[in-house]
């Protein structure tokens, strides 16, 4: 077998393993249980119904190291995949604030972090971010 085979086959095999899911973490009606990490331009499943695909981050975060009179926040857009439909939705996230939840087709989530932290001289491009979200109902 050729160099060029082997590395196809193996490549193949990555790509299937990584694409397996397991659904041990959904309660009976289908939720994921706890916090799931989602990437830009990565769908992610949130429940029976439900896919969600970040599309668009606007950060506002004051910069660590720096002093500002706000603590900023990030507007986040997801497209959600629901019953054969999609649409748009955001969802503001602030640090400090509480109100980082809010229903998607009858599903609650909370912001819980986006990572990374913005530094003063650092762009953050849209697919090195991670939006972790908790599954409430």
């Amino acid at each position: 077998m050729g160099f060029i085979t082997r590395t196809g086959i193996f490549v193949w095999l990555v790509i299937l393993f990584a694409s397996c899911s397991d659904d041990s973490s959904f309660t009976e009606g289908g939720v994921i249980k706890g916090e799931v990490v989602i990437q830009s331009g990565v769908p992610q499943r949130i429940n029976n119904q439900i896919l969600l695909e970040i599309i668009d981050i606007h950060d506002s975060r004051c910069p660590v190291g720096v002093v500002c009179s706000s603590a900023g926040n990030v507007d986040i857009t997801f497209e959600v995949y629901s019953n054969g439909t999609s649409f748009t939705h955001k969802i503001k996230y602030c640090e400090l604030d509480e109100l980082s939840s809010d229903t998607i087709e009858g599903t609650v989530l909370d912001i819980v972090d986006v990572s990374p932290s913005r530094f003063a001289e650092d762009k953050i491009e849209l697919e090195d971010y991670r939006v972790t979200i908790d599954v409430l109902e």
